[in-house]
């Protein structure tokens, strides 16, 4: 699992070209059950108005595989924003178990944490 997570992380800094901004702050956080902490997730991905292929607007929901528990792993939205479509990631191998993650960039300056500048969702197949 660890190899696996860091592959991911690794992926995810690579798509936010993290090594450019190397005095800024790059958080990871791998997306975790409340009940069953990091495990694959059967994901569900709700686009809403005004989404973009990157700027995303919507809500990430996942189904634990361990557990079967339901929730909403991460979202921005708004009142204003109406649901437009909704994906079910598949790998090319069949499966939909799927270790979720994202990477934040936020700004930096003399060492100080200061405002998001942009992230991203990644995720891998748990089974290939």
């Amino acid at each position: 699992m660890q190899e696996l997570l860091g592959d991911l992380e690794a992926f995810a800094r690579q798509c936010i070209a993290a090594e450019r901004y190397a005095g800024d702050v790059h958080t990871f956080t791998v997306f975790e059950c409340d009940q069953c902490g990091p495990v694959p997730f059967e994901l569900a991905i709700e686009h809403h108005t005004g989404s973009e292929p990157y700027d995303f607007a919507g809500i990430m929901t996942g189904r634990c595989t361990r557990c079967g528990r339901g929730a909403v792993l991460f979202g921005i939205t708004g009142e204003h924003r109406q649901p437009e479509r909704r994906e079910t990631p598949v790998c090319e191998c069949g499966s939909k178990q799927f270790i979720a993650a994202m990477c934040e960039r936020y700004e930096g300056e003399e060492g100080l944490t200061g405002f998001f500048d942009e992230g991203v969702l990644v995720g891998k197949c748990a089974v290939c």
